[in-house]
């Protein structure tokens, strides 16, 4: 691949990489996963940010947390403030896993480092964003109410090359509902825009909890494994934020995973609707190998764990 500026010079259009996230313990072990990657790979995108959505905890403290895992991992982005609310205008959130502050009880201890961070408006933003001609790729960990407003844009739609979404429950039950997964019930909305997205370009991958379910780790053997990494302030924030929990399910990471190493990943071809009414955030879906949506089920557990300590130790 062309470094950055010979692609430039050459005349090729810049590359943006946003995450979309709402942090959130597993989303804070997904951004460090994401910063050791685009270390290693330098040259891949010209311009990297972080739209911090409502979610696990609400609006400011997935903003605050997002400013504290830029600091400790030297995560090259910047900052957006993404929405606040889903797009129908309610919240819901899951405090009980992640804590009231969304790190575990532990963004406190880390607070002087969020202070005095740039922050961008979502709308600002998007307007910059419209009037330039960069290619935009998407990684989403949390609801979609912000990458709604991205796909509402005609001019943003039609630059998109990939969407990578950690959300839904295909054949598994729900973890919020006996039915919905989380983000997918946070906003069933932004659900249904993505999968129209998905018709019209045949980028877009869900990470649902059918794949994600089989990252599950007893948290000692996975500090054990950091103990590789070399970085003392990583491997503490994350002993940090993950002290309560005697078992960790990996969502978002894999969702990182799925999007930097698709070849590691296994999929299938699904036709899909969500419900938006009474079995809120349900995901009704066909495989079919002529449909347009790829559907993440299986991946090489072996080479996360590898992929995601190598990039922990590039930080």
């Amino acid at each position: 691949m062309r470094d950055n500026k010979s692609r430039l010079s050459e005349g090729m259009n810049k590359k943006v990489l946003i995450f979309d996230c709402d942090p959130g313990i597993d989303d804070a072990i997904a951004l460090a996963f994401f910063s050791g990657v685009i270390k290693q790979n330098k040259n891949n995108y010209d311009e990297y940010y972080i739209i911090s959505t409502w979610g696990n905890v609400p609006l400011e403290k997935t903003l605050k947390n997002s400013i504290i895992c830029k600091k400790i991992f030297d995560i090259p982005v910047q900052i957006v403030r993404g929405k606040d609310k889903s797009i129908r205008g309610d919240v819901i959130f899951a405090e009980k896993v992640h804590g009231k502050d969304g790190l575990g009880g532990y963004s406190e201890k880390y607070f002087e480092i969020a202070k005095e961070e740039k922050i961008t408006d979502l709308k600002f933003f998007l307007d910059n964003l419209e009037n330039q001609s960069s290619e935009i790729e998407i990684i989403a960990t949390g609801p979609l109410s912000s990458t709604y407003d991205i796909l509402s844009r005609k001019r943003l739609r039609e630059r998109i090359q990939k969407v990578v979404w950690m959300g839904g429950a295909f054949f598994e039950d729900g973890n919020i509902t006996p039915y919905a997964e989380f983000n997918s019930y946070c906003d069933p909305e932004g659900v249904e825009i993505l999968i129209e997205f998905a018709k019209e370009k045949k980028c877009v991958y869900f990470v649902p909890l059918d794949s994600t379910k089989k990252t599950q780790i007893k948290r000692d053997d996975f500090l054990h494994i950091l103990e590789t990494v070399k970085n003392k302030k990583v491997r503490e924030f994350i002993s940090d934020i993950t002290e309560n929990a005697k078992v960790l399910i990996l969502h978002d990471p894999l969702a990182v995973f799925a999007f930097f190493f698709p070849d590691l990943v296994k999929t299938f071809t699904s036709y899909a609707e969500v419900d938006k009414k009474a079995f809120r955030g349900r995901i009704y879906s066909i495989i079919s190998p002529n449909q347009y949506l790829e559907v993440v089920y299986d991946f090489d557990r072996e080479n996360f764990f590898r992929s995601l300590v190598s990039s922990l130790n590039s930080i």
